[in-house]
């Protein structure tokens, strides 16, 4: 399993472009004493929990940003329809308008008769 693990590990800090070759050398020389496998895997520990904080608080501003994002989903929802029924308010207010005078009119033709 540790073989496997440090095999992969090589890996990992090998597929790193910016180590380069010097990585790579640095690395084997770590792998090369109990106390320089120790470290290098205490460090790639520290690597991980700090990724893992980051990886949390990504999440965290994501979910944030996601109930905002429902929030104004919502807002924009009811904004929608307030202006749909103002629309057809609007709509009904002038077809009474209308209606209203082609009665006053039909009113007033039917008395001039």
């Amino acid at each position: 399993m540790v073989k496997n693990e440090i095999k992969y590990q090589t890996r990992a800090i090998s597929a790193v472009p910016h180590l380069g070759n010097a990585g790579c050398t640095w690395f084997k020389d770590a792998l090369t004493s109990p106390a320089g496998r120790k470290k290098l895997i205490d460090s790639m520990e520290g690597i991980l929990r700090g990724t893992q904080q980051k990886l949390e608080k990504v999440q965290i501003a994501l979910q944030s940003e996601q109930k905002a994002h429902e929030a104004l989903k919502g807002q924009y929802a009811a904004a929608v329809s307030e202006q749909r029924h103002n629309s057809i308010l609007e709509a009904f207010q002038v077809e009474c308008a209308r209606n209203e005078r082609i009665r006053m009119q039909t009113s007033q033709e039917h008395l001039a008769s």
